[in-house]
């Protein structure tokens, strides 16, 4: 896959990822809008064709035109969507159908005797009626009629038609349509993999020459000729250039001290939300064959932590606090800790909160917040609980910050064999507010798993 790794294929492939997209969803509307034509357009022709069909038999039995009649009906049989057909008085005696057999039967002894026993009431009240059923593929038209000039002779005419063939035809126009959509797609994907290639990729090799010759100190910077951007790159390079050589070791030392910074946050946030949204997304391609709806539910999750996980890095690259706990408040930060397991790991949590701002600092608050943070994603991530509880209290001079669950007991760091970052990092910030964590298991009739942080006040 190193060919995906260039500008050139990523912008290609996305391109044609978003028109074939475009083109599915084009599809998925045509078919829907050709479908509701077809469903309305065959509404109104069944119940047209029922009309005529109708006047025009009450017309051939006044004048006892039986041989007409069935011709008519014979006639009303040959269109492709006709399924089944017949005229049938009051009492539910066939006189005519599109099948010879039906003649002179009880209409309760033919395929159409459930909708006969559904619309019979329709020859009280002398409306026609058209009905699809629940799949859009069946349409039954009932249109009654007087056979004679007296009120007491009605008859009525059951239409059934299949859309099914025609409903297929729908698909296939739509189908072939979007093929001829996804070859000029194709078409036009190669042709900007070519321009691609021909005016931009070939000059970035050429800067990525002259930047890997600058930075190599052999001599003052080229410069790329030409106008373009790419051109305009290579300059400003070769400017900035000089000017951090003459300030290499501040920044240095400077970029040094913000790769810790990002490393931390990296780890504390940002990895541990896109460690569950790995978790989610194999259990989404587990389910796959399956073809079950929960499917759509979980890659809807996953796009949301994905997308809240692309905001944590920007205000990381902005430089804001990544939890914000300055601005939002401890107390949001936990409920956001909260809903972060319950909606990434499936677990109860709950949170019992105490303000406790007045014997904390702004940056023991941030401490304070990232030691809750480990102490909950490592307890969901480790010891599978059902059950878990975020306390936060003051008990005499104390902060004490509690997280109880009755998933597998916690291993200290003296018991873990080899320690991750996580650990480490939560034990440099024990040590920054002084604090001391405590790891017990309460025994009953369910054990439950207790971490108890008590740091002394360092608020005024």
């Amino acid at each position: 896959m190193n060919w995906f790794r260039s500008i050139q294929s990523r912008i290609t492939v996305s391109v044609w990822l978003f028109g074939l997209v475009i083109i599915l969803f084009n599809n998925w509307r045509n078919q829907r809008w050709l479908k509701d034509r077809h469903i309305d357009r065959m509404s109104q022709e069944a119940m047209d064709t029922g009309s005529r069909l109708a006047g025009l038999l009450q017309h051939l039995s006044r004048r006892q035109q039986e041989r007409a009649a069935e011709l008519e009906m014979a006639y009303v049989s040959l269109s492709p969507d006709v399924d089944l057909g017949l005229v049938c008085n009051k009492e539910g005696i066939v006189n005519c159908a599109t099948h010879m057999q039906w003649f002179h039967m009880d209409v309760l002894q033919t395929p159409l005797a459930e909708e006969w026993r559904r619309h019979a009431g329709v020859l009280a009240t002398m409306e026609p009626a058209v009905e699809w059923d629940a799949k859009k593929k069946k349409l039954l038209v009932f249109v009654p009629f007087f056979e004679t000039y007296e009120a007491t002779s009605r008859a009525a005419v059951l239409i059934r038609y299949d859309t099914t063939l025609a409903l297929e035809e729908v698909r296939e126009d739509a189908w072939i349509e979007s093929l001829r959509q996804t070859a000029v797609l194709l078409a036009s994907c190669l042709l900007l993999w070519f321009v691609l290639h021909e005016l931009v990729i070939l000059r970035v090799h050429r800067v990525v020459q002259i930047l890997r010759s600058s930075s190599s100190g052999e001599g003052p910077p080229r410069v790329l000729p030409g106008n373009d951007e790419l051109s305009l790159i290579s300059r400003e390079f070769a400017r900035a250039l000089d000017n951090l050589r003459e300030a290499e070791n501040m920044v240095l030392d400077a970029a040094e001290q913000e790769r810790r910074k990002i490393g931390r946050d990296l780890h504390d946030d940002l990895c541990q939300r896109i460690s569950a949204t790995k978790m989610k997304a194999e259990v989404m391609l587990g389910m796959l064959p399956a073809g079950d709806s929960r499917i759509n539910s979980l890659a809807e999750q996953v796009a949301a932590e994905l997308a809240e996980s692309t905001v944590i890095a920007r205000g990381m690259a902005w430089g804001l606090s990544p939890v914000g706990i300055e601005g939002q408040g401890l107390k949001d930060g936990l409920e956001n800790v909260r809903r972060f397991a319950e909606q990434s790991y499936k677990v109860r949590c709950s949170l019992d909160y105490a303000d406790i701002s007045a014997h904390l600092t702004n940056s023991g608050q941030e401490l304070l917040f990232r030691i809750a943070q480990e102490l909950v994603i490592n307890a969901c991530k480790h010891s599978k609980p059902d059950i878990l509880t975020i306390t936060l209290r003051m008990e005499g001079d104390q902060v004490v910050l509690s997280v109880i669950h009755d998933g597998a007991p916690f291993s200290t760091p003296e018991e873990t064999s080899s320690q991750g970052m996580g650990l480490h990092l939560m034990g440099q910030r024990l040590r920054a507010l002084s604090a001391t964590l405590e790891r017990t298991v309460e025994r009953g009739a369910r054990d439950f798993s207790v971490a108890i942080v008590r740091i002394p006040s360092n608020k005024p």
